[in-house]
Protein backbone atom coordinates (compact mmCIF):
# COMPACT_ATOMS: atom_id res chain seq x y z
CA UNK A 1 0.00 0.00 0.00
CA UNK A 2 1.01 3.56 -0.70
CA UNK A 3 1.63 6.33 1.47
CA UNK A 4 -1.72 8.06 0.42
CA UNK A 5 -3.44 4.90 0.56
CA UNK A 6 -2.11 4.23 4.00
CA UNK A 7 -2.62 7.60 4.96
CA UNK A 8 -6.31 7.55 3.91
CA UNK A 9 -6.98 4.25 5.35
CA UNK A 10 -6.53 5.46 8.85
CA UNK A 11 -7.93 8.71 8.71
CA UNK A 12 -10.12 10.07 11.47
CA UNK A 13 -13.31 11.37 10.50
CA UNK A 14 -15.33 11.56 14.09
CA UNK A 15 -17.48 14.84 14.59
CA UNK A 16 -16.11 16.20 17.90
CA UNK A 17 -18.26 16.36 21.13
CA UNK A 18 -18.94 18.09 24.56
CA UNK A 19 -16.91 17.23 27.03
CA UNK A 20 -14.15 15.86 24.74
CA UNK A 21 -11.03 17.82 22.92
CA UNK A 22 -10.91 18.56 19.25
CA UNK A 23 -8.34 18.55 16.92
CA UNK A 24 -7.17 20.15 13.85
CA UNK A 25 -3.99 19.69 11.89
CA UNK A 26 -2.37 22.52 9.87
CA UNK A 27 0.21 20.23 8.65
CA UNK A 28 3.63 19.65 9.53
CA UNK A 29 3.71 20.12 13.49
CA UNK A 30 0.99 22.17 13.55
CA UNK A 31 -2.29 21.87 15.54
CA UNK A 32 -5.14 23.50 17.30
CA UNK A 33 -6.70 21.88 19.87
CA UNK A 34 -9.69 22.53 21.85
CA UNK A 35 -12.67 21.74 24.01
CA UNK A 36 -15.63 23.40 25.11
CA UNK A 37 -13.33 25.92 27.74
CA UNK A 38 -10.64 27.11 25.29
CA UNK A 39 -8.33 25.93 22.37
CA UNK A 40 -4.38 26.40 21.96
CA UNK A 41 -2.34 26.41 18.62
CA UNK A 42 0.93 24.19 18.80
CA UNK A 43 3.46 25.30 15.78
CA UNK A 44 1.26 26.68 13.07
CA UNK A 45 3.45 27.16 9.82
CA UNK A 46 0.51 27.99 7.26
CA UNK A 47 2.34 30.53 4.91
CA UNK A 48 4.67 27.61 3.87
CA UNK A 49 7.91 28.99 1.69
CA UNK A 50 9.26 26.79 -1.38
CA UNK A 51 12.41 24.59 -1.28
CA UNK A 52 14.42 27.13 -3.65
CA UNK A 53 13.52 29.81 -1.11
CA UNK A 54 15.08 27.97 1.86
CA UNK A 55 18.44 27.09 0.43
CA UNK A 56 18.55 30.63 -1.51
CA UNK A 57 18.66 32.43 1.66
CA UNK A 58 15.92 34.16 0.40
CA UNK A 59 13.73 36.22 3.26
CA UNK A 60 10.81 34.21 4.69
CA UNK A 61 7.03 35.82 4.45
CA UNK A 62 4.57 34.61 7.42
CA UNK A 63 1.51 35.46 4.89
CA UNK A 64 -1.06 37.80 7.04
CA UNK A 65 -3.92 36.41 4.75
CA UNK A 66 -2.85 32.87 5.07
CA UNK A 67 -2.64 33.30 9.13
CA UNK A 68 -6.19 35.15 9.10
CA UNK A 69 -7.43 32.44 6.99
CA UNK A 70 -6.40 29.53 9.08
CA UNK A 71 -7.72 31.17 12.04
CA UNK A 72 -11.02 30.78 10.55
CA UNK A 73 -10.95 27.41 9.39
CA UNK A 74 -9.71 26.34 12.52
CA UNK A 75 -12.31 28.78 15.19
CA UNK A 76 -9.63 29.73 16.63
CA UNK A 77 -10.06 33.50 17.29
CA UNK A 78 -9.98 33.11 20.87
CA UNK A 79 -6.94 30.85 21.17
CA UNK A 80 -5.31 31.34 24.60
CA UNK A 81 -2.21 30.25 23.80
CA UNK A 82 0.12 29.28 20.91
CA UNK A 83 2.86 27.30 21.86
CA UNK A 84 6.36 26.61 19.65
CA UNK A 85 8.12 23.26 20.59
CA UNK A 86 11.25 25.01 18.85
CA UNK A 87 12.35 28.15 16.77
CA UNK A 88 13.21 26.74 13.17
CA UNK A 89 11.03 28.29 10.30
CA UNK A 90 8.49 25.77 10.41
CA UNK A 91 7.04 25.96 13.51
CA UNK A 92 7.72 29.40 14.61
CA UNK A 93 7.69 31.50 10.93
CA UNK A 94 4.15 32.61 11.64
CA UNK A 95 3.31 32.05 15.51
CA UNK A 96 3.87 35.72 16.50
CA UNK A 97 1.70 36.60 13.64
CA UNK A 98 -1.53 34.31 15.27
CA UNK A 99 -0.13 35.52 19.05
CA UNK A 100 -0.72 38.76 17.35
CA UNK A 101 -4.36 38.26 15.56
CA UNK A 102 -5.32 36.30 19.06
CA UNK A 103 -3.99 37.81 21.75
CA UNK A 104 -3.06 34.15 22.71
CA UNK A 105 0.74 33.95 24.80
CA UNK A 106 3.51 33.11 22.78
CA UNK A 107 4.86 30.45 24.45
CA UNK A 108 8.51 28.71 23.73
CA UNK A 109 11.99 29.35 24.46
CA UNK A 110 13.75 32.77 24.72
CA UNK A 111 14.73 31.56 20.89
CA UNK A 112 11.27 32.06 20.05
CA UNK A 113 10.62 34.94 22.48
CA UNK A 114 13.27 36.60 20.50
CA UNK A 115 10.88 36.15 16.75
CA UNK A 116 7.81 37.36 19.41
CA UNK A 117 9.42 40.66 19.73
CA UNK A 118 11.14 40.97 16.74
CA UNK A 119 7.48 41.14 15.88
CA UNK A 120 6.50 43.64 18.25
CA UNK A 121 4.87 41.12 20.69
CA UNK A 122 4.70 42.79 24.25
CA UNK A 123 6.67 41.38 27.33
CA UNK A 124 3.83 40.73 28.76
CA UNK A 125 2.41 38.28 25.74
CA UNK A 126 5.59 36.20 25.36
CA UNK A 127 6.61 33.43 28.35
CA UNK A 128 9.37 31.04 28.72
CA UNK A 129 8.45 27.74 30.59
CA UNK A 130 10.46 26.81 33.69
CA UNK A 131 8.77 23.85 34.81
CA UNK A 132 5.88 24.79 35.65
CA UNK A 133 1.96 23.72 34.21
CA UNK A 134 0.25 26.11 32.20
CA UNK A 135 -3.44 26.01 33.30
CA UNK A 136 -5.90 26.68 30.43
CA UNK A 137 -9.56 26.19 31.00
CA UNK A 138 -9.90 22.13 31.16
CA UNK A 139 -6.49 21.58 29.64
CA UNK A 140 -3.42 21.48 31.93
CA UNK A 141 -0.23 21.37 29.78
CA UNK A 142 3.96 20.40 31.28
CA UNK A 143 6.91 21.92 28.91
CA UNK A 144 8.74 19.10 28.90
CA UNK A 145 12.70 19.61 27.38
CA UNK A 146 13.22 17.36 24.49
CA UNK A 147 15.65 16.63 21.70
CA UNK A 148 15.71 17.67 17.74
CA UNK A 149 15.86 14.23 15.24
CA UNK A 150 18.90 14.43 12.90
CA UNK A 151 16.21 15.50 9.99
CA UNK A 152 18.95 16.66 6.97
CA UNK A 153 21.38 14.06 5.95
CA UNK A 154 21.27 12.97 9.22
CA UNK A 155 22.59 15.90 11.07
CA UNK A 156 20.15 18.63 12.26
CA UNK A 157 19.70 21.99 10.17
CA UNK A 158 20.53 25.46 11.52
CA UNK A 159 21.41 24.64 15.05
CA UNK A 160 22.60 27.26 17.81
CA UNK A 161 19.99 29.31 19.39
CA UNK A 162 18.24 33.11 18.64
CA UNK A 163 19.59 35.58 21.19
CA UNK A 164 18.83 38.54 20.01
CA UNK A 165 15.89 40.51 17.69
CA UNK A 166 16.52 39.17 14.33
CA UNK A 167 15.14 41.16 10.96
CA UNK A 168 11.47 40.53 9.59
CA UNK A 169 11.11 38.86 7.36
CA UNK A 170 14.45 36.76 7.85
CA UNK A 171 16.19 34.02 5.88
CA UNK A 172 15.48 30.01 7.34
CA UNK A 173 19.22 30.27 8.53
CA UNK A 174 18.13 32.99 10.97
CA UNK A 175 15.60 30.87 12.47
CA UNK A 176 18.24 28.82 14.67
CA UNK A 177 17.08 25.87 16.98
CA UNK A 178 17.02 27.17 20.37
CA UNK A 179 15.67 24.30 22.62
CA UNK A 180 13.59 21.43 21.23
CA UNK A 181 10.38 20.89 23.73
CA UNK A 182 7.67 18.31 23.92
CA UNK A 183 4.03 19.07 25.27
CA UNK A 184 2.18 16.72 28.14
CA UNK A 185 -1.55 17.79 27.70
CA UNK A 186 -3.83 16.89 30.56
CA UNK A 187 -7.37 16.85 30.23
CA UNK A 188 -10.49 15.65 32.69
CA UNK A 189 -11.12 13.16 28.71
CA UNK A 190 -7.40 11.85 28.44
CA UNK A 191 -3.98 12.91 28.23
CA UNK A 192 -2.62 14.14 24.52
CA UNK A 193 1.25 14.53 24.23
CA UNK A 194 2.65 16.87 21.34
CA UNK A 195 6.23 15.35 20.86
CA UNK A 196 6.93 17.37 17.30
CA UNK A 197 10.46 16.62 16.22
CA UNK A 198 11.97 12.69 15.61
CA UNK A 199 14.58 12.48 18.50
CA UNK A 200 13.87 12.35 22.45
CA UNK A 201 16.37 12.43 25.67
CA UNK A 202 16.54 9.06 26.99
CA UNK A 203 13.92 8.32 30.02
CA UNK A 204 12.43 11.75 29.28
CA UNK A 205 8.57 10.23 29.90
CA UNK A 206 9.75 8.14 33.06
CA UNK A 207 6.26 8.07 34.73
CA UNK A 208 4.07 9.91 32.70
CA UNK A 209 0.99 8.19 31.05
CA UNK A 210 -0.86 9.58 28.08
CA UNK A 211 -3.00 8.32 25.90
CA UNK A 212 -2.58 9.52 22.19
CA UNK A 213 0.65 10.75 21.00
CA UNK A 214 0.96 13.36 18.17
CA UNK A 215 4.44 11.90 16.79
CA UNK A 216 6.54 13.71 14.23
CA UNK A 217 8.25 10.70 12.05
CA UNK A 218 10.62 12.55 9.65
CA UNK A 219 13.79 12.58 10.53
CA UNK A 220 14.12 9.64 12.81
CA UNK A 221 17.55 8.28 13.52
CA UNK A 222 16.64 4.99 15.18
CA UNK A 223 12.76 4.04 14.80
CA UNK A 224 13.07 0.89 17.06
CA UNK A 225 14.43 3.16 19.75
CA UNK A 226 12.17 6.19 18.85
CA UNK A 227 9.27 3.94 19.50
CA UNK A 228 10.46 2.47 22.61
CA UNK A 229 11.52 5.56 24.02
CA UNK A 230 8.43 7.40 23.12
CA UNK A 231 4.85 6.43 22.83
CA UNK A 232 5.78 2.29 24.44
CA UNK A 233 7.58 4.31 27.36
CA UNK A 234 3.78 6.51 27.55
CA UNK A 235 1.88 3.55 26.85
CA UNK A 236 -0.57 5.43 24.72
CA UNK A 237 -3.48 3.57 23.35
CA UNK A 238 -3.06 5.85 19.88
CA UNK A 239 -0.16 7.14 18.09
CA UNK A 240 -1.47 9.96 15.22
CA UNK A 241 1.76 10.80 12.99
CA UNK A 242 2.76 14.00 12.59
CA UNK A 243 5.53 16.53 10.67
CA UNK A 244 5.59 14.10 7.53
CA UNK A 245 3.82 16.10 4.87
CA UNK A 246 5.68 18.86 2.36
CA UNK A 247 5.51 21.99 3.92
CA UNK A 248 7.73 23.29 0.94
CA UNK A 249 4.20 23.01 -1.02
CA UNK A 250 1.46 24.99 -0.37
CA UNK A 251 -1.16 24.71 2.47
CA UNK A 252 -4.47 23.61 1.39
CA UNK A 253 -7.74 22.36 3.21
CA UNK A 254 -8.25 18.61 2.84
CA UNK A 255 -5.00 17.91 0.37
CA UNK A 256 -1.70 16.99 1.75
CA UNK A 257 1.18 16.10 -0.18
CA UNK A 258 4.56 13.65 1.28
CA UNK A 259 8.05 14.69 1.33
CA UNK A 260 9.49 11.96 -0.94
CA UNK A 261 12.57 10.95 1.18
CA UNK A 262 11.27 8.15 2.17
CA UNK A 263 10.26 8.21 5.82
CA UNK A 264 6.81 7.71 5.50
CA UNK A 265 7.52 4.62 4.12
CA UNK A 266 10.12 3.31 6.31
CA UNK A 267 7.39 4.29 9.01
CA UNK A 268 4.75 2.29 7.66
CA UNK A 269 6.54 -0.63 7.28
CA UNK A 270 8.28 -0.26 10.96
CA UNK A 271 4.69 -0.23 12.15
CA UNK A 272 3.81 -3.30 10.31
CA UNK A 273 6.02 -5.63 11.53
CA UNK A 274 5.71 -4.52 15.34
CA UNK A 275 2.97 -4.67 17.06
CA UNK A 276 3.45 -2.34 19.88
CA UNK A 277 -0.12 -2.44 21.25
CA UNK A 278 -1.93 1.08 19.93
CA UNK A 279 -3.65 2.14 17.13
CA UNK A 280 -2.07 3.98 14.59
CA UNK A 281 -4.69 6.94 12.84
CA UNK A 282 -4.28 9.68 10.71
CA UNK A 283 -5.53 13.63 11.09
CA UNK A 284 -6.98 15.40 7.82
CA UNK A 285 -5.78 18.61 6.93
CA UNK A 286 -7.86 21.74 7.82
CA UNK A 287 -10.51 20.23 9.47
CA UNK A 288 -11.70 19.48 12.97
CA UNK A 289 -12.08 15.68 14.24
CA UNK A 290 -13.02 14.87 17.66
CA UNK A 291 -10.97 12.36 20.00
Amino acid sequence: MNDRAQYENLLITNRPEKGHISVNWLGTAGLYIADETCGFYIDPYVSRSGLFNIFAGTPLLSRPEQVDAWIEKTQGRDAKAVFVSHSHFDHVLDAPAFAGKTGARLIGSESTAWVGRSHGLPGGQLLCPGGEKIILGNFTITVLESRHGPAFLGRIPFPGVIDGPITIPSPAGNYRLGKTYSLVIGHPSGTLVHHGSAGFLPGMYDGIRADVIFLGITGAKDLSAYMEEVPVSLGVKMLIPIHFDNFFKPLEEGKITFIQNGATKKFWKHMDGNDYGFKVRTLPIGRTVGL
